[in-house]
């Protein structure tokens, strides 16, 4: 794996993940972010299952916001709300559930064992600097 690192004037790194910083500091592994990588992908609850989950939506509504989608693109919450399906508050508290619901790559990689919580915090703090 192959992580490109672009820094600023300022010698800020951007264009990177939190997960490739740490990869490039020598922190975790390739093997390490990978893991963490594929754990957040399959872990991540789209908001159209959360939305039928939680009863915002039927499945048959779901339906017709995706068909819309692949036809014309659009985000999910603006189609739910164009076609009268969701309200704005709706698609907000969705937003957040979604939020709440996936984990970002530090707690994924301190859940595995590669990195120690104090150690990921250090370097978000590094990261964000």
């Amino acid at each position: 794996m192959t992580v490109l690192l672009y820094e600023t004037q300022s010698g800020n790194c951007t264009g990177i993940g939190f997960g490739g910083f740490l990869l490039n500091e020598g922190k975790i592994g390739e093997y390490d972010l990978e893991r963490a990588l594929r754990h957040q992908r399959v872990e991540h609850v789209a908001i159209g299952a959360l939305a039928v989950r939680e009863k915002y939506l039927s499945e048959r509504q779901l339906c017709d916001i995706k068909g819309y989608q692949r036809e014309r693109g659009g985000l999910f919450g603006e189609i739910a709300i164009e076609l009268g399906l969701l309200c704005e508050g709706g698609v907000n508290a969705l937003l957040t559930m979604q939020q709440e619901n996936n984990r970002r790559i530090g707690e994924i990689l301190v859940m595995f064992g590669a990195v120690s919580r104090d150690d990921m915090e250090y370097h978000l703090q590094t990261f964000h600097a």
